[in-house]
């Protein structure tokens, strides 16, 4: 089993879900213009009497359904090059590029996601944000500086090294009674 990637992760909470989305808008182009690090982002989002919706980073968690269609592509390119060897390139290629996007799935675990949505409350918006153990203080900094982050009404920072994983994090939060 890989060794976890020394990460900081940082959970914000909102009272409101379009206050969550407009500050990952924040980060994210942050990150395409190099002033932050940002390995991997979820953002969460409960309405009311609804089940929580997660929104994840497609770039590092691109899910089956990315995979499949990228496999499939992959198998109309092998049965264009190989000869008529029908649909079943296709299939396997999908077959292939699926089973490989959830193998690939290196930022935060879905499984750890669904976790966290459990503890939202209705009518609330959550981002968990993935750093660099290694660029923490730049992000913080960042983060210091940007208004759009005071809106957070709740903040929860965990290291996550070897040893340590996010269901571990978790786990610790509930039986603190947080």
């Amino acid at each position: 089993m890989a060794e976890p990637k020394r990460s900081r992760l940082y959970f914000l909470g909102f009272a409101e879900p379009g206050v969550a989305r407009y500050v990952l808008e924040k980060v994210k182009d942050a990150s395409s213009a190099k002033e932050i690090e940002v390995s991997d982002w979820a953002m969460i989002t409960k309405g009311e009497g609804r089940d929580a919706e997660i929104t994840t980073n497609k770039k590092v968690d691109p899910g089956a359904a990315r995979g499949a269609g990228v496999g499939g592509l992959a198998g109309v390119v092998l049965a264009g090059i190989s000869g008529p060897i029908g649909a079943g390139a296709i299939v396997a290629g999908a077959a292939i590029g699926s089973i490989t996007a959830a193998l690939k799935d290196s930022g935060i675990k879905d499984a750890d996601l669904e976790s966290v949505s459990h503890l939202m409350a209705a009518g609330r918006g959550g981002l968990v944000i993935a750093v660099p153990l290694d660029q923490a203080e730049r992000f913080e900094t960042w983060m210091g500086r940007t208004q759009e982050f005071e809106a957070s009404d709740r903040k929860q920072v965990v290291d996550i090294v070897p040893g340590r994983t996010l269901q571990d994090a978790i786990e610790d939060y509930i039986e603190a009674g947080n």
